[in-house]
């Protein structure tokens, strides 16, 4: 869970169980969706993710712009690969196990 406007690996959550049944006691299973006014980010958790040879979560970033589609143009700039610092467990509640953000782990060498 993320809250919206934020970057850096700032405002993460990890759903816990009891984060998860405090929130649904406080949006009263769904029902208050839409009328409390918070700005959050859920997404569902893949929960075998595509691991490195070490056991790490990655992901790639890369840089594309389509300037048309008729005739197709598109431009491409090359990007970066990032890895989680913590081999990944999915029962882990700390940050650097999940994400690969450079944020989060210039943190742990601070």
């Amino acid at each position: 869970m993320k809250k919206n406007n934020v970057h850096g690996g700032k405002g993460v959550e990890i759903l816990t169980n009891s984060l998860e049944k405090s929130l649904l006691k406080q949006y009263k299973k769904g029902n208050k969706c839409g009328k409390i006014r918070k700005n959050l980010i859920a997404s569902q958790y893949i929960s075998n993710p595509l691991l490195l040879d070490m056991g790490n979560k990655f992901d790639f970033r890369i840089y594309f712009l389509i300037a048309s589609v008729n005739p197709l143009i598109a431009f491409y700039h090359d990007g970066f690969a990032k890895s989680t610092l913590d081999k990944f467990d999915k029962f882990s509640t700390d940050k650097a196990t999940h994400l690969s953000n450079t944020k989060v782990a210039a943190k742990l060498f601070e």
